[in-house]
Parts: structure tokens; sequence; C-alpha cells
């Protein structure tokens, strides 16, 4: 790999179109190596895209690759086997890395870790909150045991805590997510990368694990994102309906259970979630102020949608998964089954 850089970077969208200028301005700005870009145009509105093109024309190593309308997971898919640098960072185009983001993390991967993650702020949104707060530090897969069936929670750490209060030290964590994250290519390469709206990154963590390598949280490593505050263009809002269709994050939640045997306890949460953030960007685009959208939303969400919570409180009823299958002697199982006995 000694003729390529050290750094591939790839640029993909997770709610929005726009926001990709400042994320590719802030990425140049802050990446202290050479590295090549790869934009994913996964449906670019003309105008955008033409901009995109202006703003790389004089970028070495810098290329947009034309997918068409899909997910972000299958695109990551159709390049997984390209990838020719030793480390390959995933940075979604609504996220802003901020200075010194990339060193701790390249630090990690060469001290063995599989994947690194900064730390994730959230800048003030669709969530009633601070300004700015945690979005992702550490995190813990957990298993409810409910009726006959096994239910996973993604149990974050320091969730929405003030940035002043995290933990500054570099610690394991369970998962990671896809606003910004950097991976070891050769160990991304060998990955069966699930075609998932939802749940993909718990599912590249279990492979992982499964694995016996590591996930590291960087504190010193920061990334913005843009939790919906910012108003988005129509065609933003197209893709935003179609990236959180909910039967799509429906074939999501089987496919894992395919794959693994578990289900989620925030299944239906989920898909509320969506219906309120549509919700929210709905009266975003019409201007109403962001306090406000977030009343109307909630009261959408209250009058259409119903929950489904039956435990009292599920992280205290939960189990940590790994623990739990360590005290039985089993191991995760990837076809599909319950973990068995070893």
């Amino acid at each position: 790999m000694s003729s390529h850089p050290e750094l591939t970077v790839i640029v993909g969208p997770r709610d929005r179109y726009s926001g990709v200028i400042q994320c590719i301005e802030e990425l140049y700005r802050h990446t202290p190596v050479d590295f090549e870009l790869l934009v994913l145009d996964l449906g670019y509105p003309s105008r955008l895209r033409r901009s995109i093109d202006s703003l790389l024309a004089q970028k070495p190593r810098a290329r947009v690759l034309d997918f068409g309308l899909i997910t972000p997971m299958a695109a990551l898919k159709k390049i997984q086997s390209e990838l020719q640098s030793d480390k390959t960072a995933w940075i979604d185009n609504d996220s802003r890395v901020t200075k010194g983001w990339y060193q701790p993390l390249s630090d990690s991967i060469d001290a063995g870790a599989a994947i690194a993650s900064p730390v994730i702020l959230e800048k003030d949104g669709v969530d009633i909150g601070a300004s700015i707060r945690n979005h992702l530090h550490q995190s813990e897969i957990r298993m409810l045991q409910y009726q006959d069936r096994e239910l996973l929670i993604e149990h974050k750490l320091f969730r929405r805590a003030s940035p002043d209060s995290l933990p500054s030290e570099p610690a394991p964590s369970e998962t990671f997510e896809l606003h910004g994250v950097l991976f070891d290519t050769k160990k991304l390469q060998a990955l069966d990368i699930p075609d998932m709206v939802v749940r993909e990154h718990i599912d590249i963590c279990m492979q992982l694990r499964r694995k016996g390598e590591r996930v590291m949280i960087e504190p010193s490593s920061v990334v913005l994102f843009d939790n919906l505050g910012t108003r988005m263009h129509l065609g933003d809002m197209r893709y935003f309906f179609f990236r959180w269709d909910e039967r799509l994050a429906a074939a999501s939640h089987r496919e894992f259970e395919k794959r693994w045997g578990y289900g989620f306890y925030s299944e239906q949460s989920m898909y509320n979630w969506a219906f309120r953030r549509k919700a929210f960007l709905i009266c975003r685009y019409f201007f109403l102020p962001i306090n406000l959208s977030n009343r109307v939303a909630g009261l959408m969400k209250k009058l259409f949608r119903k929950d489904w919570d039956p435990v009292a409180d599920p992280i205290d009823a939960s189990k940590h998964l790994y623990s739990h299958l360590d005290e039985n002697s089993a191991s995760l199982s990837f076809n599909g089954q319950r973990p068995m006995a070893a």
C-alpha cells in the first residue's frame, strides 16, 4: 500500500444532502496527512453536485462515485474491496471534524484497534437539550429476556452529558456510530457489510467481537454532527424520507434477527423516533423555530403513534450481553441461531 496515502476518507449522506460542502472543507482544513477522498453521490441534486465537482476539481486523489439513490451501507459494500489505504474513515456529510481529530484515531488503529471512534457531540436540534451535548462516548450491548424473546439494548453511557463532564482517557466500547469513525482497512474488508439502515453499526461491532477485535473511543478526537437543527431543503427531505422509511427499518430489524438471532427492545421506539423527526423536519421546512417544531413533533407522535415499553426499567432488568454469554459458556453465532454452548 506504499503507493497510496495512509488514509482514505469516505463521505456519505446520513440524513441530508446539504452540508456536504462544509463537511469536505473541514476535512481538508483539519486533516494533517495526505488522504484520498471518496464522495458518495447517492442522489445529490444537480446544483449541489456541480458545487462538489467544482470544490474537488483542484484536489488530488478526490473522486465522486455515482451510485444513485441507495442506502449508505449498500454503497460501502460496493467499494469495500477496492479500498487501498491502511486506514479508512467514514464521515457523514452532516458531520464536521475538528482540529486534531485524526491523530488519536490513527494511533489507536496502530495500537491494534479495528475501529477507533471519536467522541461524537451533537448540536441543538430535534431533541431538547443543551446547544452542544454528548451523543456518543462509550456504549454497551445489553440483553433483556422478555417473554420468549431475547432483545438487545444499545446502552449509551453519558448520553447527552456536557462535554466537560466526559471521561478524558481512551476506553473500549461495544458500539460506534457512522457520524465519524476510523477503520483498519483490512479488518473492514473482512466484514460482511449488512445492507441495513438501522442497527448496522451494532452488526459490525458484533462481527468484530466474534473475531476478538477491539473498538476504542478516543476522547481527544471530536466530531460534531448536526442533529437536524439546520433547516432542510426539499431534496434533503426526499433523501431523509427514503433513508428512514419504516419499511427499510423493519427489513433491517428482520435481517439482524436472521443474522444474529436477537431482536431489539427499542424497535417500535425506532419507528416512532423516525416519525417524530419527519414531523420536526416538515415544521422546520416551513420555518418554525426549533423549540416549537419539537413541541409540534412531540404532539404528532403522541396522537398518531403508540409506544411499546412494557418494562419499567429495561436497563436494570437487562444483562450485559457478553458477560451473560461468558457466564453460560456461549458465544455469538453468525448464522441466525441463538448462541450455542461452546
